[in-house]
């Protein structure tokens, strides 16, 4: 829209805006939780006709060119953003408006009317304007994100105006952000070449084109419009990158795309405005269409709605604050987010908003105004209804001989500016015309002049303050005192303008220390370094002119540095961890009180704090900060460092830092005090917490041998004694230790012993064996008393034992009787066996050996008897007829027994044990 359309809509668009304010409908900023409806911005009707007289409702993309043109305007935190860069833009010259507008951090890259764009911030080259495109050519859209601009040639420009993106032979780009363009042919194009993110879907398909695209730079991360209405988002992971596609709620279209941090909003045909994760984020008043849209982060953002009204969702505090434009001025073309300061840009549709600017000075109540004056300028801007307008001031200082010097530009964030005219400002004496320049968009840049007038310095009087008499070094030495005569400031404006000449002194020009205010009258030359001895000084103070400069011309006399001595209460030893935090050192000298600074050392390096010395020469040094000093000894020296007119001195002691000490409880023992227990040492409560303990068990005193756990199992030789613990506690630097007192008497130890049981056969001759158990502890000496039906048969100290013939037909039991050196003797019996049974003999079959004929002696071999039996007898007999009975194992064959075969039948017996008979083979027929 030309200029002259937009002059033409502007005053009725005010009187309908002013109707409006009138009756209490004032449009402004609605802000929600991230995904609630905001609340709306301007309802009035009359409002949304006004606005829908000269707001086009098609969505306008970032960057892009609106038909609604206007001044930039800062909204939200806009006090750091105008502090942090007071190079904020001032208003377009009259006729150019702001057509477009694109934010990345604190970079701005406006579009403006006149075919120019503008930058400020971070890329802001020499002036705001960027160059000019070629003749023919004009920008069309700009990305303040890549730094990019678009020409309407179809080229991609940089900020320098060189080319970054030509576009192939017979196509032309026509919208650009971050690191993409699209292409007329509707794909999607990287600027860094095909290795940008989701490259499969930089085609949008058969039949499809991408007709809007906002991405970054910094990763290849974008949100592209696709002509079926969806939104295409492709974010960039650590690894690959991932894509979604939105599909618009039922019944609209996506018709504009904004890129936030972490997602990506979409605006949709109905006034909506709808996140990639698929959330609703803000929707329009009903009637209403979003015509820009701005994700922030945070799920934050605002939009422009087409009655000119800005609705915002999740901004809080000063992020949410509105525009500081009048309330008929506050219609809005578009809306774009700074996040680099939390603050936002909006485009105010129309011309410059007029302010009234005023300059006060600040001049002297009762005296003229001096050239030597400092002169304070408070600028205050503000619109009709006393709200404050934010900008910044610039300040030219025209002198009477016509040359001008510029200040530098001052921030005036909430509306007002401190400005100081320094004495170089206006060397001259006569009328200086002070420029201050008020600008900032949206408001009209607006200059005030004030005439300030000067006269020359008042006279000075020059007074010596002294000392005129000091000690060799001495610091402040031959003090004056100057004043004007009417208490205006002197003239002090470079080094060098007070020097001190000494006749003799081969240095001879020394300069004095300027005031430390421009009011200040007392001022000493600095040290001199003279020698001992007397001179003649000059004193020489150059002002403004004639009237304002004195001199001075005197004796002064310089003494030997005094000799000090330096005392103090530095301790000669204390423990680790009781360091003293102060050390006082008092130093005193054969004449004045000494001067200067004193310092602690420890093996000759400084240590802790050193302090200046007060009135009485006294200085405090702090020491509790400094790291603690081991164990060890140490050369410490309170030192002081001499200079000021005395000598160095220092007092040097031999320090001992002993191990720390704990504090803590008694130790205590836990247990039973009886021979075998296990005691336990309790290390009680220490302070500082030790690392480990070491601990020493002591019987009767006498320490045990390797006891140094914390648990101890008494010994037999403690039985009738007492038992201590000297728990020692083990921390870097510490070492101390403690004894629990002793326990009572201790007292035997106790077996603890299960009942024996008996195994083997429970019969004569049989071994019987005792399982004891597991005895606690196990004792050093074990006897086993065997008792049949009660009584003793037999004492043994082993396990075993053969079952006697006596035990026949009884019951046995064993009693184990244990001990051992300090414990109680502990018998435990068994239970009974059964009935002990006889004993059976195991025999092999006899054999028969001898002359099978009448007459001759046969021997038999019964082999071997287990047991051997007490008693043997042998049973011959003749084809099984009985023949003999015999002790002997020989027998005489009998004529009876011819043709006949013999056996014999060994017979065993014995106590106890069951008599067996065993029968030999037949022998052959006797001869």
């Amino acid at each position: 829209m030309p200029t002259s359309d937009f002059r033409r809509f502007l005053p009725s668009a005010r009187r309908a805006c002013a109707s409006v304010a009138a009756s209490g409908l004032v449009l402004g900023l609605a802000t929600t939780t991230a995904g609630a409806a905001p609340a709306q911005t301007a309802p009035a009707s009359s409002v949304a006709a006004a606005a829908t007289e000269f707001l086009d409702p098609a969505f306008i993309q970032e960057g892009t060119a609106s038909a609604h043109g206007g001044q930039l305007v800062l909204w939200g935190d806009t006090r750091q953003a105008y502090n942090a860069a007071p190079d904020f833009p001032a208003a377009l010259p009259d006729g150019v408006l702001a057509v477009g507008m694109s934010t990345s951090y604190s970079t701005l890259l406006v579009l403006r009317s006149d075919g120019l764009v503008d930058t400020y911030g971070q890329d802001r080259v020499d002036g705001p304007n960027l160059p000019a495109p070629p003749a023919g050519t004009e920008y069309t859209a700009v990305s303040a994100e890549a730094g990019r601009l678009l020409r309407s040639d179809g080229v991609v420009v940089t900020t320098s105006g060189q080319a970054a993106m030509t576009p192939p032979a017979g196509m032309t780009y026509t919208a650009i952000s971050g690191s993409y363009a699209v292409r007329s042919d509707g794909m999607l194009a990287p600027t860094e070449g095909p290795a940008a993110t989701c490259p499969e879907l930089h085609d949008p398909g058969s039949g499809l084109r991408y007709t809007a695209v906002s991405a970054e730079t910094s990763v290849y991360t974008w949100a592209a419009l696709r002509s079926d209405g969806a939104l295409v988002y492709c974010e960039e992971l650590i690894e690959g990158s991932r894509s979604t596609v939105v599909e618009p709620p039922a019944g609209t279209t996506f018709i504009g795309v904004d890129l936030g941090r972490g997602e990506a909003l979409g605006a949709t045909a109905d006034g909506q405005v709808v996140s990639s994760t698929g959330e609703h984020r803000a929707a329009a008043p009903a009637g209403r269409s979003i015509v820009s849209l701005s994700a922030m982060h945070d799920e934050q953002g605002a939009a422009v709605l087409d009655d000119g009204s800005i609705l915002s969702w999740g901004l809080d505090g000063q992020a949410a604050d509105a525009p500081q434009v009048p309330a008929d001025r506050a219609v809005f073309s578009a809306v774009s987010d700074d996040d680099g300061y939390h603050s936002h840009w909006a485009i105010m549709v129309g011309d410059p908003v007029p302010i009234e600017v005023t300059v006060e000075p600040t001049l002297p109540a009762d005296r003229p105004l001096r050239v030597t004056d400092v002169v304070r300028l408070d600028v205050t801007a503000t619109l009709s209804d006393g709200t404050a307008a934010p900008g910044q001031v610039s300040t030219n200082v025209q002198a009477p001989d016509g040359q001008i010097q510029v200040l530098a530009p001052e921030p005036a964030s909430t509306g007002t500016a401190e400005l100081r005219l320094w004495n170089r400002h206006h060397e001259q004496v006569g009328t200086h015309t002070a420029d201050v320049t008020f600008s900032g968009s949206p408001y009209v840049t607006t200059v005030v002049e004030t005439p300030l007038d000067f006269i020359g310095p008042s006279p000075v009087a020059l007074v010596t303050s002294g000392p005129t008499t000091w000690h060799q070094g001495a610091p402040n030495t031959l003090c004056f005192t100057l004043a004007t005569d009417d208490g205006s400031p002197l003239w002090w404006t470079r080094d060098g303008q007070a020097i001190v000449r000494v006749d003799g002194d081969p240095d001879q020009v020394y300069e004095v220390i300027e005031p430390s205010s421009p009011g200040s009258s007392s001022t000493c030359a600095r040290s001199l370094g003279l020698r001992p001895g007397t001179y003649t000084a000059h004193f020489e103070y150059e002002g403004w002119g004639e009237a304002d400069s004195a001199s001075w011309t005197g004796q002064v006399v310089v003494l030997a540095p005094a000799v000090t001595r330096v005392e103090s209460d530095l301790p000669t030893s204390w423990r680790y961890g009781e360091m003293p935090d102060v050390v006082w050192a008092d130093v005193t000298s054969n004449g004045a009180v000494p001067i200067g600074s004193a310092y602690l050392e420890v093996d000759n390096l400084r240590f802790g704090s050193g302090a200046q010395l007060d009135a009485a020469g006294r200085g405090r040094l702090w020491i509790g900060s400094s790291a603690e000093l081991i164990p060890g000894t140490y050369l410490m020296a309170v030192a002081y460092q001499g200079g000021s007119g005395f000598r160095a001195s220092r007092l040097e002691r031999t320090v001992t830092v002993e191990p720390g000490v704990f504090t803590t409880t008694t130790p205590t023992i836990t247990g039973t005090a009886k021979v075998g227990s296990t005691l336990t040492a309790v290390p009680g409560t220490w302070s500082p917490t030790p690392t480990n303990y070491r601990y020493v068990w002591k019987i009767d005193g006498v320490a045990v041998t390797g006891a140094t756990s914390s648990t101890f199992t008494v010994p037999a030789s403690a039985a009738g004694k007492r038992i201590t613990a000297t728990v020692t506690g083990l921390k870097q630097y510490y070492e101390s230790s403690a004894t629990s007192g002793p326990t009572a008497t201790i007292a035997p130890g106790t077996f603890t012993a299960p009942q024996p049981t008996i195994g083997g056969v429970r019969q004569v001759g049989k071994t019987l064996t005792v399982n004891r158990g597991t005895w606690a502890p196990t004792p050093s000496s074990v006897t086993y008393v065997w008792k049949a039906n009660g009584a003793t048969i037999s004492t043994r100290t082993t396990s075993t034992f053969v079952v006697p013939a006596s035990a026949l037909g009884k019951r046995l039991t064993v009693t184990v009787t244990g001990s051992r050196a300090g414990y109680t003797t502990k018998s435990v019996a068994s239970g009974q066996t059964a009935a002990i049974a006889p004993g059976t003999f195991t025999a092999p079959r006899p054999t028969i050996s001898g002359t099978t004929r009448v007459g001759s002696t046969l021997t038999v071999t019964r082999g071997t008897w287990s047991p051997a039996p007490s008693s043997v007898n042998y049973v011959w007999k003749a084809d099984g007829a009985y023949l003999e009975t015999r002790r002997d194992n020989r027998f005489v064959i009998p004529s009876r027994a011819r043709g006949k075969h013999l056996t014999v039948t060994v017979v065993g017996s014995r106590a106890g044990y069951t008599t067996k008979s065993v029968a030999s083979y037949r022998t052959a027929a006797i001869r």
